[in-house]
């Protein structure tokens, strides 16, 4: 048992105060222990009250996804279910996933999960935003579907994402290619994957999730030079949200469309994300290292690839890692 998870379980037990010299004896560490353990709590977000004379006394748990609190409600088969890893502060959670795949080959489903990150990235190595308040979390996978279609995973990842928004707050967030959910035009999150493989072996692939749930898409955007307008949940909704049953029903849904994946067909997965879109009979401007394509977005193939019928009448296929995308 985590030493902090130790002294709050003394604390629960209380209906009032109790002594630091009581939860020392109880967990059999110093008092001065003690009070280390009670500052890391409420760094956590518990709401303790201390007094001289009697001690400390738990008033409200935490509304965040420490490891003992998420391992509690979370529903799944295999993710989270290992190991969850949970940091105040991380450069980023997608790095030390990584460094963990690699040194563990029995990583799969491990969760790591940072309140905040210092070197947050997004795709094609973009900085992301990643203040207190916001879900940063990262996920050890080891897919065991052909290579051919790990393409399609970003898509059942943002889908997750998706319906879980959907799921916990009631909004109707939607699907923008190649990966960003949005809510009313604005982006609200993002996935990110880095994958290890060997000609057709894939090692290992790090899902990297990032919502803004309680943060202030104002504060985001005076640092941000995207085009792209950002939101976050709080801000649509106009009040906070439980972080922690966010993160759970996102990590229920992402399980539950990885497994999807290994077991169906890419073109399902596809469908699936094309129904959540909103990006399809659009204008569009793609915008790659040589050129710009303007059209209109006629599909999303079964290999991701977003399907543009220019001006001229031209139909290219354009994949994901090569482009960014203005709507």
């Amino acid at each position: 048992m985590h030493a902090e998870e130790q002294v709050l379980s003394l604390l629960r037990m209380q209906k009032g105060y109790v002594s630091a010299k009581a939860l020392a004896k109880e967990a059999g560490i110093s008092i001065s222990g003690i009070s280390k353990r009670i500052r890391n709590l409420r760094k956590y977000g518990y709401n303790i009250e201390s007094n001289n004379r009697l001690g400390y006394k738990l008033i409200a748990k935490t509304g965040l996804p420490v490891p003992w609190e998420l391992a509690k409600v979370l529903n799944t088969h295999f993710l989270g279910k290992d190991k969850i890893l949970y940091r105040l502060s991380a450069e980023s959670t997608q790095k030390l996933a990584i460094l963990l795949a690699e040194k563990k080959p029995s990583s799969e489903g491990i969760v790591i999960i940072a309140d905040q990150q210092t070197g947050g990235r997004g795709r094609e190595n973009r900085k992301w935003l990643s203040p207190s308040g916001g879900i940063w979390l990262s996920v050890i996978l080891r897919p065991t579907t052909p290579a051919s279609k790990i393409t399609v995973l970003p898509f059942a990842v943002a889908i997750a994402v998706c319906e879980a928004i959907r799921e916990t707050t009631h909004l109707n967030p939607k699907l923008r290619w190649p990966n960003d959910v949005m809510i009313n035009g604005k982006k609200v999150a993002g996935v990110l994957i880095d994958l290890s493989m060997e000609a057709d072996q894939i090692n290992y692939a790090i899902i990297g999730i990032g919502i803004n749930a309680n943060v202030d898409s104002l504060a985001l955007s005076s640092f941000l030079e995207s085009h792209m307008k950002v939101t976050s949940i709080c801000d649509e909704l106009g009040y906070k949200i439980s972080i922690l049953e966010l993160t759970r029903i996102t990590l229920e849904h992402l399980e539950y469309h990885y497994l999807q994946l290994r077991d169906t067909i890419p073109h399902a997965i596809i469908e699936m994300w094309k129904n959540n879109s909103d990006i399809l009979h659009h204008k569009v401007e793609v915008i790659g290292k040589h050129l710009t394509i303007k059209g209109i977005v006629e599909d999303v193939k079964d290999d991701g690839s977003l399907l543009v019928r220019t001006h001229d009448g031209r139909d290219i296929n354009v994949v994901a890692s090569e482009v960014r995308v203005r709507f």
